[in-house]
């Protein structure tokens, strides 16, 4: 039997109906050993190695650079290196193309005679890397023919398609064009999933930070300073009394996640990743910061395993870090939310809370209420004899500063004869 193992394009994640081949890292008709690495794709969120399950002689029939849908085969590993292939279609869209029946420029009979190319359509097809074998039984080819074998069709005049496959002329002499990744390509059809129904709304809530980090420091170790671990603690909890957050739409229906895992996104140099804090809702404020450290370290080593990046059912992105005071986070394919955390404002000492939302999935009061008691629970942090939250406190009538008050008995909370709230001092008070 010459062909040992065929090698296909494996389910890693219910989000990705097809990968990336980024590196092949055999020639053709090479010896390989068990356990060599033959390929790596590249899902939306990692990287996988495909491993050889015996010896053999390795034939390819896919290209770096290109997508594979799942199931489809990419390779075989043969017993005699006679039985592998000498080549295979340095494209995949040569192969869609010669498969494709060509009906276009003959009407009649097969055409047997020699096929006549107009020297447009030699242009595109050696453009496209097109075999012109992909012609045979054309009398001639235009590039019209060309052009409706490659799926370029031209749109009517005054009339602009839509969505973000449309294509806008360039310039080459104006600008430089760079191919983008395979994992923005994901990124972009994740985001359109939800985004492109144009039923999402965002919601904003300020969050009062002034002593906030005095209770809160004693229990990180590495991110002090930082909000994400409690929110991540509080949302967690939050999330089970409300768990349409906590889902997503699917096709006319509503799938809400067992478990509450919450995805953080980190974006260091690398590629944005979302990673994901497992069973959030029973974790501890100290054993979150934990968790964020070890996937930050895993991601900035490579090490990032499938399971860090799926079955994530709520989003947080913080861009506090980055200075923003105000943004509109996106929620990600196979989610109802996400909850985006804008950088505290020492002047005002307050911060953003802005949460999106998917109303085919929730509706504005059920979000505006979640994120009304996060605000609440994160402000419940604060401490009473924090410095800025007394600084500014002083007797209405004498002025005295509460700083100021060496007796150490107080000011105590009054109403003015103007009807205001206000503050006076003891001996105010009393009449001294």
């Amino acid at each position: 039997m010459p062909v040992l193992q065929q090698i296909t394009i494996p389910l890693l994640s219910v989000n990705d109906t097809s990968l990336t081949v980024v590196a092949i890292l055999f020639t053709q008709g090479a010896a390989i050993i068990k356990d060599d690495i033959l390929l790596v794709l590249e899902t939306s969120k990692t990287t996988y190695d495909v491993v050889a399950e015996v010896d053999g002689f390795i034939g390819y029939t896919c290209d770096e650079n290109e997508d594979y849908a799942i199931n489809e085969i990419v390779g075989c590993i043969y017993s005699d290196s006679t039985e592998v292939p000498v080549e295979h279609s340095k494209s995949k869209k040569n192969k869609q193309l010669a498969a494709k029946p060509t009906t276009l420029g003959n009407t009649g009979n097969t055409f047997t005679g020699e096929t006549v190319f107009s020297e447009a359509a030699i242009a595109l097809i050696e453009a496209n890397s097109i075999s012109k074998e992909s012609f045979i039984g054309v009398d001639f080819v235009s590039k019209t023919i060309v052009e409706e074998m490659l799926g370029i069709k031209k749109q009517p005049a005054g009339k602009l398609t839509t969505g973000i496959s449309l294509l806008i002329p360039v310039d080459t002499t104006k600008v430089v064009v760079e191919k983008i990744s395979s994992n923005k390509k994901r990124e972009i059809a994740f985001l359109s999933t939800v985004q492109s129904t144009g039923l999402t709304s965002t919601i904003h809530t300020q969050v009062a930070t002034a002593g906030i980090f005095v209770h809160i420091n004693t229990t990180l170790t590495y991110l002090k300073n930082s909000l994400l671990p409690v929110i991540i603690y509080e949302t967690g909890r939050l999330l089970l009394k409300y768990p349409l957050l906590n889902g997503y739409f699917t096709d006319d229906a509503i799938a809400l996640y067992k478990e509450v895992n919450i995805g953080f996104a980190i974006d260091i140099d690398k590629g944005l990743k979302v990673v994901k804090i497992p069973s959030a809702s029973t974790q501890s404020v100290t054993q979150i910061e934990e968790g964020i450290m070890l996937l930050s370290n895993k991601y900035m080593d490579d090490s990032l395993l499938l399971d860090d990046l799926t079955d994530i059912g709520f989003t947080i992105t913080d861009l506090a870090a980055e200075g923003v005071s105000f943004f509109k986070p996106l929620v990600n394919n196979m989610n109802s939310a996400i909850l985006g955390i804008s950088a505290i404002d020492e002047k005002l000492q307050r911060c953003t809370l802005s949460l999106t939302f998917d109303h085919r999935v929730t509706e504005g009061k059920t979000a505006a209420g979640f994120l009304q008691e996060l605000k609440l629970r994160l402000q419940s942090y604060q401490s009473k004899y924090h410095p800025n939250l007394n600084q500014n406190i002083a007797c209405f009538k004498c002025f005295k500063q509460l700083k100021d008050d060496l007796a150490d008995v107080g000011f105590s909370k009054c109403i003015t004869p103007k009807g205001e709230e206000a503050y006076i001092c003891q001996s105010c008070f009393k009449g001294f």
